[in-house]
C-alpha cells in the first residue's frame, strides 16, 4: 500500500516517548511512552526500558493511568515515578499523580503519597533511602471531597491560580518520604511561600527555589534556599535578581547549577546556566557569552515535553549540559566551568525536546520537521536512534518537510520563515494559503513536526510560518525588540514574510487566511483590525484587551507588565493602544474564535470580549468554547477536543478558501 496524506485522526496513532532517564551505570534508559486514548478521552502512558547500547524497547509498567517522570535510585535498584493509577477515588473527579516506587528488576509498585493534589518534582536522596517532592496538600486538616458543594472560595494571595493547575489550594511545599513507605510523608518547608524544584545537597539538606519576599506572588525574582530536614532551618544561597529554576548538584557536592537570568532585558532576557557554591557565595553566569536562551522554544503539537528545561552535570563535574534554541532548531550544548566554552553536541534539522545523562551516556528526545519524536543516544558528536515507536505510522503517511526561507523584515533586519506545500505540489498553480503565527511572543517556529500543519498541507493549503522580532533563537536583542511594541514592527515582519512567499507566484493572494494562538491569537486579532487582506481568520486562546488581561491572566500582572511597560492605573492608554479590541470596528474579515474554558493564561473573557464586539457591530464571527481544557489544549489536551478542533478549523477554511472544493472531514 502506498503512503497516503496525513489525516486528522492520525494523531491517535502517534506515540509520544518522553521523560527519558539514564540508569546510573549508563546501560539502560527508562522512559514514558504516551498515547491519546479516544475512548476514555485521556492521555495514557506507561514506562518502557531500552538498552543504551541498542536493542528492542520493552514495556515495564502497565495500567489505565498515566505513568511518567521515572527516576533511577542512586544504586540503580529502584525506580521512582509519578502515576495517576488508582487516583479516581475519595470523590475525586480527576486523578492526581502520586509518587510510586518499583524495583528496577520488576515487580509490584508501591504508592508513597496519597495527596489530594498529588505529588510533583520528585528527587532521590544520595543514599537512596528517601525522596523529596512538592505538593500543595496539607496533612494537618481534613481534605475536602471533590463531590462536596463548594460554597465560597476565599482568596488572599495574588497568585491564586495557574494555567493547567486551576485554582491553587495553598502554597507549594517540599516534603520527604522514605522509599520504603513505612512512615507518612514529612513537610519540610513552611509558611505562605511556594517552594519548588527540590534537590538533595547532602543527606540532611535539600536545596529548593523560592521567593520569600513580601511581593513573592507578583515578582519574577527567585532564589536558591537550603533547608535542613532535621531542624527545618533555612539558609539563603543566592541573592539573585531574576527567575531561577532547575537546580542541579555537582557530582562532588561543591556547586549548585541552575537556569535563570537577571531581568536586564525584562522577560526577553536570555535564560542562562549559572553556578553558585553549595556553601553560599557569588553567582556566575557560565553562558553570558552565548547569545542564545536555554530551553526549547520551538513548538510542536506531536510531542510531550517538559514546560521547564533541565540541566545535567557531566560525570566528571567539569561541564554542564543544557538545551538551547538557535534559528528554528534546538540542540544540546555543554559549557565548561574552567573557560566557559560552549560546545554544540547535536546537529541537523531537529528540535531536542528533553534529555538526560548518566554513567557516561547521554540520551535526547528529538523531533524532526517531518518525523515524530524518538529517543537518540548522543556520543562523540554522533547520534544513534534508540527507539522506533513511530515507524509504523511514518510508513503509512506522506510527511512533507517545510522549506526554510529568508527574507528582509522591517529596518532591513534578516528574518526566517518556513513554507509547507501540499503533496503533489505544482509551482505553476496558485494555492490557497494559511499564515500561522506562533505564540509567546518569545516562542518560535522551526524544524519540529506539526500535525496541524501537515493536515493543512494534505488538504491543499500552502502553510506559511515566520519568526518575527520577539522570537527566540536569534539573540537577545532580537527577542527584546517586541517589548512594548506588540502589534508594531513584529506585525510588519510577519506580513513581509507572507509577501515574500506570495511573490514566488504559487499562492493566491486573494485566498489567504491568518491564524494563531495566545500571542498568535493577539496578532491574528491585530491583523484583522488593521488590514482587510485576509479572506478569513482563526484566532485561538487569544488576547484582545491588554487592559483586562493584566488582572485576569495568571501572569498578567507580573510577566505582562514587563512585556508592555504599563499597568491599568498609571498608563491605561498604552494598554488600550496595543489592544485589538480598540480597533474592532475595522474588522471586515470573517473570524472563527476558539477558547478553552479552563484557560487561566489567556482567559476565555478575552475571546468573549472580541466575539461580543464583533456581533454587536454586525461582523461575521463564530465562537467555539472547549470545555474542561486549559491554555495548551491544541498540543496537550484530550483527544476528542483536539480532533473536534481540527475538524472545525478545516470546515472554516474550506468554506472561505476552497471556493470549488467542499469541506471533507477526516474519517476512518
Amino acid at each position: 500500500m502506498s503512503p497516503r496524506a496525513v489525516d486528522i485522526e492520525d494523531i491517535l496513532s502517534v506515540r509520544f516517548p518522553h521523560d527519558p532517564a539514564v540508569s546510573p551505570d549508563g546501560t539502560r534508559v527508562i522512559f514514558a511512552l504516551g498515547r491519546l486514548d479516544y475512548e476514555s478521552n485521556e492521555i495514557r502512558s506507561a514506562l518502557w526500558i531500552v538498552p543504551a547500547g541498542g536493542g528492542p524497547a520493552l514495556q515495564f509498567t502497565a495500567g489505565e493511568g498515566r505513568d511518567a517522570k521515572p527516576m533511577w535510585s542512586p544504586d540503580g535498584r529502584q525506580i521512582a515515578f509519578l502515576s495517576t493509577r488508582g487516583g479516581k477515588r475519595l470523590g475525586r473527579k480527576k486523578a492526581a499523580a502520586q509518587l510510586w516506587v518499583i524495583p528496577a528488576s520488576g515487580g509490584e509498585a508501591r504508592q508513597l503519597t496519597f495527596f489530594r493534589h498529588g505529588a510533583a518534582q520528585p528527587a532521590w536522596s544520595p543514599d537512596g533511602t528517601a525522596l523529596t517532592f512538592v505538593s500543595r496538600g496539607n496533612l494537618e486538616r481534613p481534605e475536602q471531597r471533590e463531590d462536596e458543594e463548594l460554597i465560597v472560595r476565599e482568596i488572599r494571595r495574588a497568585k491564586y491560580k495557574f494555567d493547567g493547575s486551576g485554582f491553587l489550594d495553598g502554597p507549594a511545599h517540599v516534603w520527604t518520604v522514605t522509599a520504603a513507605g513505612v512512615t507518612p510523608p514529612a513537610q519540610i518547608t513552611e509558611g505562605e511561600y511556594d517552594y519548588e524544584f527540590p534537590v538533595w545537597l547532602n543527606d540532611h539538606e535539600i536545596v529548593c527555589v523560592a521567593s520569600r519576599a513580601a511581593d513573592a506572588d507578583l515578582t519574577l525574582i527567585r532564589d536558591l534556599w537550603a533547608v535542613d530536614i532535621r531542624t527545618r532551618e533555612m539558609r539563603q544561597l543566592t541573592q539573585h535578581s531574576g527567575p531561577c529554576v532547575s537546580p542541579a548538584r555537582s557530582p562532588d557536592g561543591r556547586w549548585i547549577a541552575f537556569i535563570g537570568h537577571d531581568l536586564h532585558a525584562a522577560t526577553a532576557t536570555n535564560m542562562g546556566v549559572f553556578i553558585t557554591p553549595a556553601a553560599g557565595g557569588p553567582v556566575t553566569n557560565l553562558t553570558a557569552g552565548f547569545d542564545r536562551s536555554v530551553g526549547a522554544a520551538v513548538g510542536s503539537d506531536v510531542r510531550i515535553a517538559p514546560l521547564v528545561p533541565s540541566i545535567a552535570w557531566t560525570g566528571e563535574g567539569d561541564a554542564i549540559l543544557f538545551p538551547a534554541t538557535d534559528a528554528g532548531q534546538t540542540h544540546l550544548y555543554a559549557v565548561r566551568l574552567t573557560d566557559r566554552n560552549v560546545r554544540q553536541l547535536t546537529s541537523g534539522e531537529e528540535v531536542v525536546n528533553d534529555f538526560d545523562a548518566a554513567g557516561g551516556a547521554t540520551v535526547v528526545q528529538r523531533i524532526g520537521p517531518a518525523s515524530f519524536d524518538e529517543l537518540w543516544l548522543v556520543n562523540d558528536d554522533r547520534s544513534t536512534q534508540l527507539t522506533r515507536v513511530n515507524d509504523g505510522l511514518a510508513s503509512q503517511v506522506v510527511m512533507r518537510a517545510p522549506e526554510r526561507f529568508s527574507y528582509t523584515g522591517v529596518d532591513g533586519w534578516p528574518m526566517e520563515g518556513w513554507v509547507l506545500t501540499p503533496p503533489g505540489f505544482d509551482s505553476s498553480r496558485r494555492y490557497p494559503a494559511v499564515l500561522r503565527i506562533h505564540g509567546g511572543p518569545h516562542a518560535a517556529f522551526g524544524d519540529a513536526c506539526s500535525h496541524h500543519g501537515q493536515v493543512l498541507a494534505a488538504r491543499g493549503y500552502v502553510v506559511v510560518s515566520t519568526n518575527p522580532r520577539g522570537s527566540q533563537g536569534y539573540g537577545e536583542a532580537f527577542t527584546r525588540a517586541v517589548l512594548g511594541d506588540w502589534g508594531g514592527k513584529d506585525a510588519q515582519d510577519i506580513l513581509l514574510g507572507l509577501d515574500a512567499v506570495i511573490a514566488r507566484g504559487f499562492v493566491d493572494p486573494g485566498r489567504v487566511a491568518v491564524t494563531g494562538g495566545s500571542y498568535g491569537g493577539f496578532m491574528t486579532n491585530w491583523m484583522i483590525t488593521h488590514t482587510t487582506r485576509f479572506r478569513c481568520a482563526v484566532t485561538e486562546v487569544c488576547v484582545s484587551n491588554l487592559h483586562n488581561f493584566y488582572g485576569t491572566s495568571d501572569i498578567g500582572a507580573s510577566w505582562g507588565e514587563f512585556e508592555w511597560g504599563a499597568n491599568p492605573w498609571d498608563d491605561p492608554q498604552t494598554l488600550l493602544a496595543h489592544s485589538p479590541i480598540a480597533f474592532v470596528r475595522n474588522v471586515q474579515t470573517p473570524v472563527l474564535i476558539t477558547a478553552n474554558e479552563d484557560d487561566h493564561r489567556c482567559p476565555v473573557e478575552q475571546s468573549e470580549q472580541f466575539f461580543m464586539a464583533l456581533k454587536k457591530l454586525g461582523k461575521e464571527a463564530v465562537f467555539l468554547r472547549f470545555q474542561g481544557e486549559s491554555h495548551m489544549m491544541s498540543s496537550s489536551g484530550r483527544p476528542k477536543q483536539r480532533i473536534e478542533r481540527l475538524k472545525r478549523l478545516l470546515e472554516w477554511y474550506a468554506t472561505h478558501l476552497q471556493e470549488s472544493i467542499p469541506a471533507v472531514l477526516a474519517t476512518r
